[in-house]
């Protein structure tokens, strides 16, 4: 019999990143774009789930959810055997529509499509389908496949953005609805709970959402870049991946919190890309190699250490030599056991303490460097210069 694989898949497609650059950014205080938080807007009369669990009933959130999710189909252009001009319809997901203006929030592996040679291009053009059956072209205004999210931008009118709801304040078991298009049936509502908060998820070469929000709502394919929302109706989370065995839904999806897709969306929307910090060091994989003790003898030997290496830690591959840790005085084979006083055993460790780092913050090291054990202040470098 063959053995079923529990397998981690992203609802239309896989996203990487480098984990040099990869880290989250800190919310900027006073958000001009998106505003505060608010309530939604319920409909008279309908009960929403009571304090102790006795009420569910989420016809008032669904009400206020409802038209500020969209459908998204991507544009494919090309050629046929013949030599002709092609244009058809590539992939489908969910957005959120968020201001009043047309911005609107998917994830990355929506509007990107995967090139004969394994790279991702952005969609040839996107449609975009309103809650009240408007179908608009959208521009897409920013991608960031670190965090799996793209902002667009359409030129409509009578949107209704969502309600921004908080993220940070989510606890395990709270009621959560998710809505948007799976597999093509637009407008679907499934109701769940918070299973787990701040779930490291790790999506291949290198990336990991360090904060994702895990829920037992059903999500499937066209759910990505939907909305998972509280009992009240307001957006806690953007819906990207799910846990599956053959790829359908399990109970075990993940969603980007609210506060990551703000920060992302405000720094595409200011500067017209995501603004992360970054050390400029590239780390050897696999990371466990350190615990190797033939590894760790040859470590001894390359650096000319009279000391053993330690058995835990993070080594150092590449130094980008006008990076902050070149300027902090790292250097490759460098071995980092600790950043801002937490242990790094693995990457995640690593991607978790820079999560909320910005360009210019600093991080303090400990790193074990040629035998010496010493602390380091290192400021990080805006990663896309």
């Amino acid at each position: 019999m063959q053995t079923k694989r529990l397998l981690l898949t992203v609802v239309l497609t896989a996203v990487s990143a480098f984990v040099g650059v990869l880290a989250a950014v800190k919310l900027l205080p006073g958000n001009p774009v998106l505003g505060e938080a608010q309530p939604a807007k319920r409909a008279a009369g309908v009960l929403l789930p009571a304090a102790n669990g006795t009420t569910a009933d989420f016809r008032g959130a669904v009400k206020a959810i409802l038209p500020s999710v969209v459908s998204i189909d991507t544009i494919e252009e090309g050629t046929n055997f013949f030599n002709e001009r092609i244009r058809r319809k590539a992939q489908s997901g969910s957005g959120v529509v968020t201001t009043e203006d047309g911005y609107i929030v998917t994830n990355a592996h929506v509007v990107l499509l995967e090139t004969f040679g394994g790279e991702k291009r952005p969609a040839d053009g996107v449609n975009v389908t309103l809650s009240d059956g408007r179908v608009v072209s959208a521009k897409i205004v920013g991608v960031d496949t670190r965090s799996d999210l793209a902002v667009l931008k359409v030129a409509a009118k009578n949107l209704v953005p969502i309600a921004m709801g908080d993220s940070s304040g989510l606890e395990v078991g709270q009621w959560v609805v998710a809505v948007g298009n799976p597999l093509g049936y637009e407008n679907t509502v499934s109701v769940g709970v918070v299973s787990s908060i701040n779930r490291p998820l790790p999506m291949g070469d290198q990336a990991v959402f360090i904060d994702g929000i895990q829920t037992d709502a059903a999500i499937n394919m066209g759910n990505s870049g939907g909305a998972l929302c509280d009992a009240d109706g307001r957006l806690v989370g953007i819906n990207t991946a799910i846990a599956s065995i053959g790829g359908g839904n399990i109970g075990l999806a993940f969603a980007i919190p609210v506060k990551r897709m703000r920060t992302v969306m405000e720094d595409i929307i200011k500067v017209g890309r995501p603004v992360y910090g970054t050390l400029g060091v590239r780390v050897y994989q696999p990371y466990s190699i350190i615990r190797d003790p033939r590894r760790r003898e040859q470590l001894k030997e390359l650096t000319h250490s009279p000391t053993e290496p330690p058995e835990n830690g993070i080594i150092l591959d590449e130094i980008d030599p006008a990076g902050g840790a070149a300027k902090a005085g790292l250097a490759p084979l460098d071995v980092v056991t600790e950043m801002d006083g937490k242990p790094i055993n693995s990457i995640e460790d690593f991607l978790i303490v820079l999560s909320p780092k910005r360009p210019g913050d600093t991080v303090e090291l400990t790193v074990w460097s040629k035998g010496k054990v010493k602390k380091v202040a290192a400021k990080l470098e805006d990663a896309s210069q």
